[in-house]
């Protein structure tokens, strides 16, 4: 039977790339920042990064979904900020996202030319200003300006109607009701960011901080008008339009009892209203704001454009690569000089299918590891980095696909452990219990979930001489539990079906025993080994196979199997109850969309100090990854203390290189013995809390008996029914409660000042 060929299917966008630009804030570096976002499609949401407070720029331009960080100067910081693992873009030579391309190679973001010359997207207003209005820095930040973009300008200014705006006169109202410059590069976007809030800055022209906050609020999705005390004149009338039209799109307020309704006006840099709107604003409230930015979007990216087609895309077999195509972007008639412009092209996976064990698509978001997922195989090549489902990757907007690479799990888990004081690697063991675990099909097939295929592997490997195919599927029979649950259609061939799916994973061999005619030595052959005529290894006489056949008991010569590869029961009894917590951690923590990066085995050490963790997986929880790291346990061995210490040691590491981090504690056993159970309770009280938010919270372990780890999905013991595993915390509580007797976690007030975490048990 031929391999179904692995596949991905999703979602493809074209969108604006978008920009944090790093600079040391000054007005002229405010200005030419300016300038570059203005020429740009989408450049209205680039970011302003101070240059000289990287920790808060760095969360800025992660939480608005940046792609890339350019440093406009030559600042340390600017540099450093660029340089960040996730946020670096390649330039070739020396054109940087700003500079005038000098070859048709793409160097620049795509311009907003086409969308100002369709036919339907004005009006247009162009607000032309005198270099020493005092306002002028903030027309600049408020409009945009085009700087040196002299063709873009000009194509401008064709369909615009010039707003004159002169010291001491009122702003024209329809530069706040027009397109402006800078307006336009939102044309064809939907930007879907959460803050709706609507307000007055309060803004002093010469100070730098005032205009980045500006530009950012609105960067982010805030409606924001500029006030400047001592411009009333000049303001007012403008404002009193721009409201009029805001005011359906003002935040609302309700009393409690719903009798009272109105509107929230946001103010920044200012406690009330100036004195000239308040005649305006009399039925608003206000709220006195910071300049903290509302990070975070709704659906797959922050910009979404109309330029998108669904996909499913076959892995090439040789090297791991999807091509992955691409709808038709921004229309390419306008193209400068039939220059084309950089796009980025969203890919979104929605689903994998038939991947090799420990091979993903997608993983969980980590901006830090983009290199690992970088394939260099995308021109221009300005950047590839991992979404929160998928891949961002810089491209021509003439491309018509883009590739992506698979991603190896070990290498992607054992980075976390790059550049520490500890080391990992993968063992002997872990390596084995792979192979096995992708011989029998990997966790999409639940092949450790059911007790018929654990009990025939188990017999097999324990036979000297095999077992007949009979014996094998009456031990099916005996063995198979709650399989193969209540949807099944034929479910009396489940039995021999699990043998046949053994034979056909070639984790069951045939062999057949024969006897040497002249010396009575046994043989166990395999199909391969056989020849018309044998030699018997012990007395070396030669003899007819037909013979020895024929000379066998009852005349009867039935072929009995064995598992492949010598693999001792032993070996199986370790690699069993793996695989059963790989298929519920995937099935619980994935929804579905394919597998999870995981590893078997990994050998950690610090100094004279290692242990072997038996499965590391990863996922998506909280908009970031947590690892779940795990011991696992058959019929035979108990979870001891020195098991759980151990793991606690790893946790407490993974969580100082910025990761959340929980324990998984497993065994085949349907009920935990006592000491396990005493032991397990103390790693729970013991477990430091953390921050989530205002509140603290435990990470309790998450624990699997046999009893979850027997039963098919449809079985309401089986952990993805339990209502709980789209919160994974509250999964880890709940089989907290299940298996160790927790009754009751809350929060209790402690000497030492925050409160601490209790937990009650049966």
């Amino acid at each position: 039977m031929a391999k179904a060929a692995s596949r991905v299917e999703g979602v493809s966008e074209i969108r604006p790339v978008r920009i944090g630009i790093a600079f040391s804030p000054s007005l002229a570096n405010i200005q030419a920042a300016i300038q570059g976002a203005t020429k740009c499609w989408g450049g209205i949401h680039f970011l302003f990064l101070d240059a000289q407070n990287s920790e808060r720029s760095l969360k800025i331009a992660d939480a608005l979904n940046v792609d890339a960080i350019w440093p406009l100067d030559r600042d340390p910081g600017s540099i450093a900020l660029s340089r960040e693992p996730g946020f670096f873009w390649r330039r070739l030579g020396e054109q940087g996202p700003f500079d005038i391309p000098v070859s048709s190679i793409p160097s620049a973001p795509v311009s907003p030319e086409w969308a100002i010359s369709e036919g339907d997207s004005g009006p247009f207003s162009l607000p032309e200003w005198e270099p020493d209005d005092p306002l002028a820095s903030i027309f600049a930040a408020w409009f945009g300006e085009y700087g040196s973009s002299e063709t873009l300008s000009t194509i401008f200014r064709n369909r615009a109607s010039i707003a004159r705006l002169t010291a001491s006169e009122p702003i024209p109202s329809g530069v706040v009701n027009f397109h402006t410059p800078i307006s336009t590069t939102a044309l064809g976007i939907t930007y879907r960011g959460v803050d709706d809030r609507v307000g007055i800055m309060s803004m002093d022209p010469g100070n730098p901080s005032d205009l980045i906050t500006f530009w950012n609020l609105r960067a982010s999705g805030a409606e924001v008008f500029p006030w400047v005390n001592g411009e009333s004149s000049r303001l007012t009338r403008p404002f009193e339009s721009w409201i009029g039209r805001m005011a359906p799109s003002v935040p609302k307020w309700q009393s409690g009892d719903g009798s009272k309704e109105g509107s929230i006006l946001s103010l920044w840099n200012m406690h009330e209203p100036p004195e000239s709107l308040q005649q305006v604003l009399q039925h608003y409230r206000f709220h006195a704001e910071g300049d903290l930015l509302y990070g975070g979007w709704m659906g797959s990216n922050a910009l979404s454009t109309p330029f998108n087609r669904t996909f499913s895309s076959q892995v090439a077999p040789s090297d791991g690569i999807f091509s992955i195509p691409l709808p038709p972007g921004p229309p390419s008639t306008y193209a400068t000089k039939g220059r084309a412009g950089i796009v980025a092209a969203q890919v979104t996976i929605y689903s994998e299918h038939n991947f090799p064990p420990g091979v993903v698509a997608a993983v969980p978001y980590m901006r830090a590891y983009s290199n690992v997922v970088d394939t260099m195989r995308n021109f221009p090549g300005n950047f590839e980095r991992i979404t929160h489902d998928g891949r961002a990757i810089a491209t021509s907007s003439d491309s018509h696909q883009v590739e992506i690479g698979v991603v190896h799990s070990l290498p992607l888990l054992q980075k976390i452990f790059e550049g520490t004081a500890w080391k990992s690697k993968h063992s002997e063991g872990g390596k084995l219990v792979s192979r096995i675990i992708e011989m029998l099909g990997g966790p999409q097939n639940y092949p450790g979930n059911q007790p018929a295929i654990r009990r025939v592997l188990d017999e097999a490997a324990k036979s000297t001489h095999g077992r007949p195919l009979p014996a094998l599927i009456q031990s099916a029979t005996n063995y198979k539990g709650e399989w193969p649950g209540k949807l099944t259609f034929n479910a009396a061939d489940y039995p021999k079906n699990v043998v046949y799916y053994l034979l056909n994973r070639k984790l069951l061999q045939p062999f057949l025993e024969i006897r040497c005619p002249h010396c009575a030595m046994k043989y166990l052959l395999r199909p391969g080994d056989l020849a018309y005529d044998m030699e018997c290894e012990i007395c070396t006489e030669r003899f007819p196979l037909g013979l020895a056949l024929g000379l066998a008991p009852g005349g009867r010569n039935d072929w009995a199997y064995k598992l492949t590869g010598n693999i001792s029961a032993d070996r199986i009894a370790e690699i069993m109850p793996v695989a059963g917590v790989l298929s519920i951690m995937t099935d619980t923590l994935n929804s579905g969309k394919g597998g999870l990066p995981y590893a078997f085995g990994l050998v950690v050490e610090q100094g004279k100090w290692k242990c072997e963790i038996d499965i590391m997986t990863m996922a998506d929880w909280d908009e970031k990854p947590i690892l779940i790291i795990g011991e696992v346990k058959s019929y035979r061995d108990s979870i001891d203390r020195n098991d759980l210490s151990n793991l606690v040691r790893v946790q407490e590491f993974m969580r100082s290189q910025g990761f959340e981090c929980l324990i998984l504690a497993a065994t085949l056993r349907e009920k935990l013995t006592e000491s396990e159970v005493a032991d397990l309770r103390d790693i729970c009280q013991e477990i430091a809390t953390a921050r989530r938010g205002n509140r603290l919270y435990p990470l309790l372990p998450i624990i699997l008996t046999g009893v979850e780890l027997s039963v098919p999905r449809d079985n309401d013991a089986y952990p993805a029914r339990w209502g709980s595993h789209f919160d994974l915390l509250e999964f880890a509580e709940d089989s907290c409660r299940r298996n160790i007797g927790l009754v009751d976690v809350r929060s209790a007030p402690s000497e030492s000042g925050p409160s601490e975490w209790e937990a009650s048990w049966q």
